[in-house]
């Protein structure tokens, strides 16, 4: 894998290709991201930190495109998401998965103690913020796989979730 600034290898080996393309190529051609699009309302936007490439981006859904990784700075984000190259390597890798497998390889990514794989969040929004955005109705999207994962990790019902989204408060 190269190191240069920008230019990583694509999930499926097609040579250096920039990380913010292969993440707009794999968030508006993969038909799971693009069936848990559905459950976010108006507003829903994070803000993305690629950590190899210089600029803001964002992550939005509108009625045209479904969700899609946009250059600038989001105006209002529910989150704010620090990702590595290899993260989004691992992520983009998942094309046949469903939304639930989606999901839980989000958060062990979330949960990893390697820097090199760790995706760092921030949160900005509130709980009841992120249930009239719809986050909350693609969590449960996800299915009984996510939820188990969740659980097993001692996020238990809304309480739990609720806890969880505490730490992640800035």
């Amino acid at each position: 894998m190269s190191d240069d600034l920008g230019n990583r290898p694509d999930p499926a080996g097609g040579g250096g290709v920039p990380t913010h393309a292969v993440l707009s190529n794999f968030l508006s051609t993969n038909a799971a991201v693009q069936a848990a699009a559905t459950s976010l309302r108006a507003g829903a936007e994070v803000a993305i930190v690629l950590t190899d490439v210089d600029g803001d981006w964002r992550i939005c859904r509108n009625e045209a495109t479904g969700v899609s990784l946009e250059p600038g700075k989001a105006t209002d984000p529910d989150f704010e998401l620090r990702i590595p190259p290899a993260a989004i390597d691992t992520i983009c890798s998942r094309q046949d998965s469903d939304v639930g497998e989606l999901g839980i390889t989000f958060f062990e990514l979330v949960a990893e103690r390697d820097p090199a794989l760790r995706i760092n969040v921030t949160l900005h929004s509130g709980f009841i913020k992120l249930t009239s955005r719809g986050w909350l109705s693609l969590l449960a999207r996800g299915g009984p796989r996510v939820v188990m994962w969740l659980a097993n990790k001692g996020l238990r019902g809304p309480g739990g979730v609720a806890t969880a989204l505490a730490r992640l408060k800035r």
